[in-house]
């Protein structure tokens, strides 16, 4: 087994590549693809749950602040929150380029396409008119 030593950015992209590239062969070229797509939406999700914890603990700081704006003395509760805030920032840093990384895959991987986030359906399947023939077949 080889083993590689990821020391920068490049080599980051480089071994998701290499990889995602095990699965060799035309047959393959759609599982490619989709290891590379479910990378980028996975670290998407992430930056957005890291964005939306980050979000709350602010608003908590925030009301803290607001109750109390002669405080001279933080509440322990409240500094806990701030390192902790402080500690996401430098994870939403890695996680965002974490994203960039796998977006770049992405784009090796299509030769080319770039990856952008695609909006969840507004409306139900069926089932592929599975859902209508059923309900036709019970009518009757």
């Amino acid at each position: 087994m080889t083993k590689q030593n990821i020391t920068s950015y490049k080599d980051l992209v480089q071994a998701k590549v290499a990889i995602i590239n095990f699965h060799k062969g035309d047959e393959n070229e759609y599982l490619r693809i989709s290891i590379a797509r479910d990378a980028c939406y996975t670290s998407f999700n992430s930056i957005e749950w890291k964005s939306d914890q980050m979000s709350e603990i602010k608003n908590e700081i925030a009301a803290w602040r607001r109750e109390n704006p002669d405080a001279e003395v933080i509440d322990i509760k409240i500094a806990k929150k701030r390192s902790l805030y402080n500690k996401m920032e430098e994870e939403l840093l890695e996680l965002q380029e974490r994203h960039r990384a796998d977006c770049e895959v992405y784009t090796e991987i299509t030769q080319g396409e770039v990856w952008s986030r695609k909006p969840k359906r507004t409306h139900a399947s069926d089932g592929l008119g599975e859902i209508a023939a059923i309900d036709k077949l019970l009518a009757s």
